[in-house]
């Protein structure tokens, strides 16, 4: 079971109950959470963060070093076989654009496949969600599937990417 995760700006670390007010405030957020789901209430982030801290974290706290604030979330699971596994991010828009999400899933990836020896690492997104899908690209992950109108978010049907890297990519590239 993963730990702790440290990069140069980064910790990512199971969620404690001291994380609430961070956690409201990036997931009550319109447009952070405009390709994913509603924005939360402060009682519905209450229950994610409790959720992650009773259970083996599947969903993890990212943290910026030099202020100790919560700046996000990683999500880093087994998914179907326990050597592929999903990544995936959200983070508080004060802190998009400065390469935290790339800088955790990057040091996600080299774990996945140095530490766990993992055979596949995928993620998902949805059509629209172009920093998304730029950033899969940037991580070297491949566009493996489009399912069409597959996702539907705000009262439409729209298209729904998977992204992939295999090891043999990882070790190549």
């Amino acid at each position: 079971m993963i730990k702790q995760i440290f990069t140069e700006r980064l910790v990512m670390r199971k969620f404690n109950k001291d994380d609430y007010q961070d956690v409201f405030e990036y997931l009550s957020d319109e447009d952070v959470m405009e390709h994913i789901e509603p924005p939360f209430t402060y009682k519905e982030a209450k229950k994610f963060v409790d959720t992650f801290i009773c259970e083996d974290p599947s969903v993890f706290a990212l943290v910026e070093k030099s202020s100790g604030k919560v700046i996000g979330h990683v999500i880093f699971h087994p998914y179907e076989y326990e050597n592929v596994y999903e990544i995936g991010w959200i983070i508080n828009k004060d802190y998009q654009g400065r390469g935290y999400a790339f800088e955790i899933s990057n040091a996600l990836i080299e774990y996945g496949f140095e530490e766990l020896k993992l055979h596949r690492i995928f993620a998902t997104t949805v059509a629209g969600n172009n920093r998304s899908s730029s950033l899969l690209e940037k991580l070297n992950m491949k566009k493996e599937a489009v399912f069409r109108k597959a996702n539907f978010h705000n009262e439409k049907w729209i298209d729904e990417y998977w992204y992939g890297i295999l090891e043999e990519d990882y070790f190549e590239g």
